[in-house]
């Protein structure tokens, strides 16, 4: 036995000054009787009716004696030696999307959390323990013998949503072992190993019921087609699918049932006769252990964009027709008389139009551009300072000759020219003006080897189209080959912040960076939010958790609003896993370290029985003499 505070002992001082004080004590007490004749008739009395009386004092003292003993080791705090009890423990516990299945009201995460505290607090005191926590970044806490630190960062620690590998975990584990074979290695997960030497696996796993649904896709074609399936992992099952879909303030709802066989997909589908809609949700009805995965949401990009268009032309007809052929660009149209009159292209201080997604300028210089969308600019022929390509001449055939399409490799070009023809249909031209683009642009077309068709960024960072010819000017109007064109480069020039809006959660979701934003503020499905840099094309965020993700997009004058939907990975939506191994390589060795006892209840509890016994005597002594 030793002492964590030896200096508590000198509180044994107390029992020689208690002896010398009860020798010292005079023993008499003065009373005051009406006769001796009755104080003898009294006195004998007492000596033959309490024979205890004579020893209660030796026991008071005795009492005494003990409170200073007790009390003086109990501020000495003795530690008692338990040769070999403690050991040395790594726990690692699995902190992926499937450890939040429900069983009778608990998550298996809880549930292992309550196992790893009941093993920290019944190990010996003087065991070293290391937690090891596996999940989207394994993280692995220092050694400590403190157990209510452990328990501490135990109840801190919380399951993720995405899958969690514990490759990071076993090397973590088998770095520790190494050093010391003797290490008890615990694992508390739901998945269970067909391996697992010198490691002792916690399978939290219970045979819950858990229906999943997967492959959810959409298209617009033909009509709204909704398409995904459902898989029952653990019985077969009858379940009903519901879907939602959201236009404005209608909504449509639409179920079908299924009938699945363990482990087998079913396929479902749903048809719509409209093209538009803002979002939709697909969900099983029923209820299971791992809700997670039960639902799906999906938002509608073209709805959340601004599509509006202002097209500033004298015969807008051709260009009208075709942005009201997609069926969402919607276009205002001002002539060159107007749009001079309204932006005083004259004066010394133009001014230029706001809040539209695209400008279209056909056979129109504007004195400056517009700074907050993507600017297309049919035959201009003046130089514009916050233009990217400088005006040389204008260019006039023979003949009509045909526009060459550009061949480079590049993602920009492969999505312009999507779907076109750049071989059998060619566009051709009387005349074109010269230019030459010098900030970042693409050529998409070129005649002579001059460009014709590029596409470049205005000097505010605005995405820019330029047609070095007119409709006039060519046959671009009447070839079929150039609405493939016209639509691809629409979609170019309307860069959704989102473009896709459901991810799995453990990805990186991808933000555009459009229309200058001063800020981007991404807000969590439990409201926590960031913001994301600006100062690129694009920007990423990693999905930590299952739900939507609201994106607030602009300046302090004008904001949108996008949503992103995080769903449960499929892999932790199968909640009853076997794998291959998880095993410790090595032999394991059984060398216990000295375990301590420091438990001081029982003193406490000593010291209190001895204070009310000692009083009870103190009571007897005063009852005695009344």
């Amino acid at each position: 036995m030793s002492f964590l505070y030896p200096l508590g002992l000198l509180g044994l001082i107390g029992v020689p000054v208690l002896i010398t004080i009860y020798i010292i004590k005079n023993k008499y007490t003065e009373q005051t009787v009406a006769s001796t004749y009755l104080w003898t008739l009294s006195e004998r009395f007492l000596k033959r009716k309490n024979p205890i009386n004579k020893i209660a004092g030796i026991i008071s003292l005795i009492l005494q004696i003990l409170a200073v003993v007790f009390l003086s080791f109990g501020v000495a705090h003795p530690v008692f030696t338990l040769p070999g009890m403690a050991n040395r423990y790594t726990i690692i516990l699995d902190c992926s999307g499937s450890m939040r299945t429900e069983q009778s009201g608990s998550t298996r995460f809880d549930i292992a959390k309550d196992r790893i505290t009941d093993l920290v607090t019944s190990t010996a005191e003087g065991s070293a323990y290391i937690l090891i926590c596996a999940g989207d970044a394994t993280t692995v806490y220092d050694e400590t013998t403190d157990k209510d630190r452990v328990l501490s960062v135990l109840n801190d620690a919380s399951a993720g949503y995405a899958s969690a590998s514990l490759d990071t975990a076993l090397t973590s584990a088998q770095s520790i072992f190494d050093e010391n074979s003797s290490t008890i290695t615990y694992l508390y997960t739901d998945k269970s190993y067909q391996s697992n030497n010198n490691v002792e696996v916690v399978n939290l796993s219970a045979g819950e019921s858990n229906y999943a649904l997967g492959n959810i896709q959409h298209s617009v074609e033909g009509g709204l087609e909704i398409s995904g399936t459902v898989i029952s992992y653990e019985d077969d099952a009858t379940l009903n699918v519901r879907l939602t879909v959201y236009r404005g303030d209608d909504h449509d709802i639409e179920t079908e049932e299924l009938i699945c066989a363990r482990l087998e997909e079913e396929e479902f589908s749903f048809s719509f006769d409209y093209y538009t809609f803002d979002s939709f949700t697909v969900e099983i009805v029923q209820t299971d252990s791992q809700p997670l995965d039960n639902a799906v949401t999906v938002y509608n990009t073209v709805s959340e964009n601004s599509y509006s268009t202002l097209v500033v032309s004298d015969d807008p007809i051709f260009i009208v027709s075709m942005l009201e052929s997609t069926g969402y660009a919607t276009a205002d149209i001002l002539s060159t008389e107007e749009y001079s009159v309204r932006y005083a292209t004259d004066s010394a201080s133009p001014s230029y139009p706001e809040g539209y997604g695209l400008y279209i300028y056909e056979s129109f210089n504007p004195q400056v551009l517009p700074r907050d969308g993507t600017v297309w600019l049919f035959g201009l022929d003046t130089n514009l300072s916050d233009a990217s390509f400088s005006v040389q001449n204008e260019v006039t055939l023979e003949s009509y000759d045909s526009l060459t399409f550009a061949r480079q490799t590049n993602t920009t070009l492969t999505s312009i020219l999507e779907g076109v023809d750049t071989t059998g249909y060619r566009y051709n031209v009387k005349k074109y003006i010269k230019c030459s683009p010098y900030r970042n642009y693409t050529t998409i077309a070129t005649c002579q080897s001059n460009p014709v068709i590029f596409a470049t960024q205005t000097a505010y960072g605005n995405r820019e189209v330029v047609f070095a010819t007119t409709f006039g000017d060519s046959d671009m109007a009447l070839n079929f080959n150039f609405l493939i064109l016209f639509r691809n480069l629409l979609t170019y020039s309307f860069p959704s912040a989102v473009e896709n809006t459901l991810y799995a959660c453990g990805e990186n979701a991808v933000v555009n960076i459009v229309g200058n934003p001063e800020s981007i503020a991404v807000e969590s499905p439990s409201g926590d939010v960031t913001y994301l840099s600006v100062s690129g094309v694009q920007s990423q965020f990693l999905l930590t958790e299952v739900g939507t993700y609201t994106l607030t997009v602009g300046n302090a004058d004008s904001r949108r609003e996008y949503r992103i939907f995080s769903m449960l990975p499929e892999s932790e939506s199968v909640i009853t896993v076997t794998e291959y191994a998880f095993s410790l390589a090595g032999e394991q060795s059984h060398d216990g370290y000295d375990g301590v006892y420091d438990d001081l209840i029982i003193l406490f509890v000593l010291l209190a029985l001895v204070l009310i016994a000692d009083w009870g005597v103190y009571c007897y002594e005063q009852y005695q003499l009344r």
